[in-house]
């Protein structure tokens, strides 16, 4: 059987000792903080995230350089017959695109995933990548299920607009007129990539509602569920009780790390729900 390596980058939310623990490749990305840059789990922590967003500083993402994800690439096929990446989703990323078309160099030996995911659920993927390697699939035969069949549906509720709108996502004026009539949104992630599917008046009735929309119309035993959070456990520990009694499901508990918490800002609950693949 081949020798497969998983890899992922920094958006995926796994620390060095988790990813060394579970035995899964990271490709750190880059963070732009008042134009200074540094290189999440490397230079900079959460810590550093967060007191940036306290002090209402600029805080940006970058894609990782191509010479680095190459020169991982190269570094791991020393050890590795082949290389499986799932990157995170095309549709905030341009860095999908970029290792599909610098795979082509690797004679099938890199496979890049082009997938819909982002967050921990990237790690659930590869661990499922995992097991069906081992069942004796190939790299083309697990990508192709994962595109298929992998599903991703997430609502984030952020705590406030401040890290939105310093980050460019959402205008000044927007975020001013929201907190003016104290309207809450609710983000969705839905094929890769993020929209506001509602708005409503207190971060209760968001949490409810949150939860509403991941779990709406579903068998839940068709999913594994989650309950992600940035710097915000103690609300994550009363959510994770609600949904759990939703779905009649064990619920995971992950935490936003450095790349995802820069964009959403410290608060911020997501709860997220993942198709289980069938094989």
């Amino acid at each position: 059987m081949s020798k497969i390596a998983l890899m992922c980058d920094s958006s995926a939310d796994i620390t060095e000792q988790e990813a060394k623990e579970l035995d899964i490749h990271v490709l750190r990305m880059p963070i732009v903080i008042e134009d200074k840059e540094y290189i999440e789990g490397v230079n900079i922590d959460d810590s550093m995230i967060i007191e940036a967003l306290n002090n209402n500083e600029s805080v940006k993402t970058s894609q990782p350089l191509l010479g680095d994800m190459v020169k991982m690439w190269h570094d791991l096929l020393e050890t590795y017959d082949e290389v499986f990446y799932l990157p995170l989703t095309y549709a905030l990323s341009g860095t999908c695109n970029i290792a599909l078309q610098a795979a082509k160099n690797f004679d099938g030996k890199v496979t890049v995933v082009n997938s819909e995911f982002v967050c921990y659920p990237v790690i659930k993927m590869l661990l499922t990548a995992r097991e069906m390697f081992k069942k004796g699939y190939t790299t083309a035969q697990v990508k192709e299920k994962i595109e298929t069949e992998g599903n991703m549906l997430a609502a984030l509720i952020p705590e406030n607009l401040t890290t939105l709108k310093n980050g460019g996502r959402i205008s000044p004026a927007a975020a001013s007129l929201a907190g003016l009539l104290k309207i809450q949104p609710i983000l969705c992630v839905d094929h890769g990539a993020i929209d506001v599917v509602a708005k409503v008046r207190t971060l209760k009735k968001a949490y409810i509602q949150g939860i509403e929309y991941v779990t709406k119309g579903v068998n839940p035993t068709d999913y594994d569920w989650m309950i992600i959070d940035a710097d915000n456990r103690k609300m994550s520990d009363e959510l994770k009780i609600m949904l759990e009694e939703t779905v009649h499901q064990p619920v995971e508990q992950h935490e936003f790390k450095a790349i995802i918490m820069s964009h959403t800002g410290q608060g911020t609950i997501g709860f997220g729900r993942i198709k289980k693949i069938k094989y």
